[in-house]
């Protein structure tokens, strides 16, 4: 019994030690810092038109340590133009510094290149795995003459039945080492798009999280014509 009570209480000091370790994520707030905006849904768009050029830029959402927003585009002009994500970045205001968003065509190739990897090391392991069991079995049964080393091993000639069991079997991929995941990339992020006349496209960008900035500018390149989204951010520590 005191045994037992002085594990119980080891136990509850370790578990308050762990919880003592963790504190609350800090929440980024990121507001728009101009005029010309509309509110969706509880966010607020900065909306530009330049020539035949209309962009839309707004926060969506964060993670450790990326920022993204949605950029939409459309081209009301009679020539097509071509909208690049890679070519869109963020600055600090008063600083030259840009930063650059994720390629979606680079990551997608890399997550891609990552898997086929993982996928063959997974199959190479589980074959060796699977070749090191049989030679077990083999080795054990080969030696296992019940005692009587005058058998010479002709257990596999008065009917000795041996099992072979298979252990190949590939392990599930791992999840992605950073979010967002290889679904986002294919089927949410703004991807390189020649937009035709009366076309729009839209989708979210990946920028670099600038925490010490209190005021970042995203700008959109499209054409001739370079779109600015100013913003207002707060980091709060809970």
């Amino acid at each position: 019994m005191r045994h037992s009570l002085l594990y119980l209480f080891a136990l509850l000091g370790v578990m308050t030690a762990l919880t003592s370790c963790f504190s609350p994520r800090t929440v980024v707030v990121i507001d728009a810092d101009q005029d010309a905006i509309k509110w969706s849904y509880g966010r607020q768009i900065i909306d530009q038109k330049k020539d035949s050029l209309e962009a839309a830029i707004y926060f969506d959402t964060y993670n450790k340590k990326d920022l993204v927003f949605d950029v939409e585009v459309t081209n009301w002009g009679k020539e097509s133009v071509l909208v690049s994500p890679e070519n869109i970045y963020l600055k600090c205001a008063n600083s030259e510094a840009e930063h650059l968003a994720y390629d979606p065509e680079k990551v997608l190739l890399n997550q891609a290149i990552d898997a086929s990897r993982h996928e063959a090391n997974s199959k190479n392991l589980a074959i060796a795995v699977g070749v090191a069991a049989i030679a077990t079995i083999v080795a054990v049964a080969v030696t296992d003459n019940g005692g009587n080393g005058n058998n010479g091993g002709n257990d596999f000639n008065n009917g000795g039945n041996i099992t072979f069991i298979s252990t190949y079997v590939v392990p599930p991929l791992p999840a992605p080492a950073l979010p967002p995941s290889m679904d986002f990339w294919e089927n949410y992020s703004l991807r390189k798009t020649t937009l035709e006349q009366n076309y729009k496209v839209g989708g979210k960008v990946v920028l670099p999280r600038l925490d010490y900035c209190p005021a970042l500018e995203v700008y959109v390149p499209v054409g001739n014509e370079v779109f600015i989204g100013r913003f207002k951010q707060r980091i709060v520590q809970p």
